[in-house]
This record gives C-alpha cells, structure tokens and sequence, in this order.
C-alpha cells in the first residue's frame, strides 16, 4: 500500500487528537480553528447560513448550523449531519468547509448539529442531541422550507457512528422517517480486533491506539457498547434506509466498515459502497483540493442528490 503522493504533504500537522491529553488536545485544535477562521473565505455565492437552536417541548437545546442556497425548490430535501472528532473533539466548525460544499452543490437545506462531547458529556448525550435535532427538523420542516420525509442523516468518523446508531434508534422506536443515510469512513466498532485496526496501530492521522482509548471516554459508566453506540453490535440491520459508506485503504477503521457493509446487503439493504486506495482517514477533509478528494465529494454529492435532493416526479 502506498498513500496517494497528493496526499502525503497534509501530513505531520500538529497532533490535535490525543486521547491522553484531551483538554490539550482541544487547546490545540482551538489555536488551529482561530487561525483558520482568520483566514476563511466567503461563502458560495448564494450560500447562507446562520446559526441557531433546535429545541423540544420541554425545553432542552441544541446549538445547531443552518445552511441553505438562495432559490432552492419548495420543500427541499434535508440532510442532518454531524461532525466527527472521536466523541471528544470537534464544532461546528469543524466540518464547515464540507458542509458548504454540500449546500453549494445540491438542493438541499443542512443541518449541523454541534452535540455534547465525551468525556463531560458520555453515551448518550450525542446521540440524544441529534435525536433531538431529527424531530426538531420534521416538527419545523415548514418553517425550515424541508420535506420531513426526504431527510439524510450523514456523518463522518466518530459522526458516522451517531448517524448510524440515530438511525438503528428511530427504526427500532418507529420515529421520524429517515431517506437515507450517508457514512463517511464510520466509526462502527469498538472491539477493536480487525485486522486494520493492527496493522494501522499508531499512524497519522488516525490510529489504532486512539480508536482503543475513544471509547471508554464515550461509553463512560455504561461499559460495555449497545447497538446505538456501537453500530457493529446491531444484530438486525434489515429496514434501514438506502446507505452510502465510504472507507479509506490505510485506515484502522477500514475492516469494520466493510464488514459493516457486507452485513447490510445482507440484510437487504440497498447500500452505495466507495473505497479510495491510497487513502488515509478523512482524506477528503484533510485534502478536499485533491484529485482524489474532490472525486469523493463529488460522489457525495451525487449520492445526496440522489437520495434526497431531486423534488421526485410526481
């Protein structure tokens, strides 16, 4: 295996996801953040967003992003993303830049969603916040200019890992329905065994040993993982909504999400499967100007189009 030479110079960067040190770790990335606020771009022409609160009847809040292009269809298709981080780390910012791309290039309306962390905040916080989020979109999709039965529940990593398990959660409670779902090189596993998770032991810029010490920090006193924390512990995959997964070659969460693949075909479920060779973790945030990466936005984006952003003929 051999990382794609576009790859190679993102890199050796500052280490920003230590699970040894996570409130210097997250000193770290806030020092990174500023700088990069400094110097961000604009918008899309067109593009907005404004952030906000999504809320439920008893009060409790979630801060959230809404992004939206000027003169998208009435009743657009929706996509509730959320960010990864290994549970521990992360914004709304820290995803920005894809979630433009999203907006920029699809009819969509997004929702970003900047849940609670681990350690303060373990299993299952997160997922409540976006449970919370996916109601709070279908109970305002008037206001929101949405469709509440064409929304995508997408999420990257340590957020592939709240997508899918938001997802297992309202099948099994018979909530809100949910389009489809788009998981970008998930988190699924936290038995740690696959043969990937060896090989890429200590690498950057994910590894192994920080996927081990993740989740004690997220399953906090629960222990042992449940289904909606740990997707790969599901034991019925079948009635989920139509699914995109993307892995990455040299990444130690490779083998879980082909497993994970494989184990919805069998199911029945009707899955989209990409995996880029030459890759490491996150590729396509690390180096979306890459030829490779901007190949995998760009299939992200058709996935997204198709599942729910073209208003269907009637």
């Amino acid at each position: 295996m051999a990382i794609d030479p576009e790859l190679l110079s993102f890199l050796g960067g500052p280490r920003t996801s230590d699970m040894d040190d996570v409130a210097g770790s997250r000193a770290r990335g806030q020092i990174l953040t500023s700088e990069a606020l400094l110097h961000r771009l604009s918008p899309p022409l067109g593009v907005s967003f404004h952030d906000g609160f999504a809320e439920n009847l008893r009060g409790d809040r979630v801060p959230v992003r809404i992004y939206r292009r000027d003169n998208l269809p009435a009743r657009s298709g929706a996509l509730l993303f959320i960010h990864g981080g290994g549970f521990v780390f992360g914004d709304l910012e820290l995803e920005h830049d894809r979630c433009l791309h999203y907006v920029t290039h699809a009819d969509i309306v997004l929702v970003a969603v900047d849940y609670r962390l681990a350690p303060e905040h373990p299993y299952p916080a997160g997922l409540d916040d976006a449970n919370l989020t996916l109601k709070w979109m279908v109970q305002n999709a008037e206001e929101l200019g949405i469709d509440a039965q064409r929304i995508c529940v997408s999420g990257a990593s340590a957020g592939g890992a709240l997508a899918a398990g938001l997802v297992l959660l309202s099948r099994d409670e018979h909530g809100p329905s949910i389009a489809a779902q788009m998981l970008m090189y998930p988190v699924l596993d936290d038995r740690g065994t696959t043969l990937s998770m060896q090989t890429f032991e200590i690498y950057d810029p994910w590894d192994g040993d920080r996927s081990r010490k993740m989740w004690p920090l997220y399953l906090g006193h629960h222990g042992d993982a449940v289904a909606y924390a740990a997707p790969a512990r599901a034991t019925d995959l079948s009635g989920l909504p139509v699914t995109f997964v993307m892995s990455c070659e040299e990444d130690p969460l490779r083998d879980e999400d082909f497993a994970f693949t494989q184990r919805l075909l069998d199911a029945g479920v009707s899955v989209e499967f990409h995996h880029y060779r030459g890759t490491y973790h996150a590729f396509d945030a690390f180096a979306p100007e890459s030829t490779v990466g901007q190949r995998a936005l760009s299939e992200q984006v058709l996935f997204l189009t198709r599942a729910v952003g073209t208003v269907p003929t009637q």
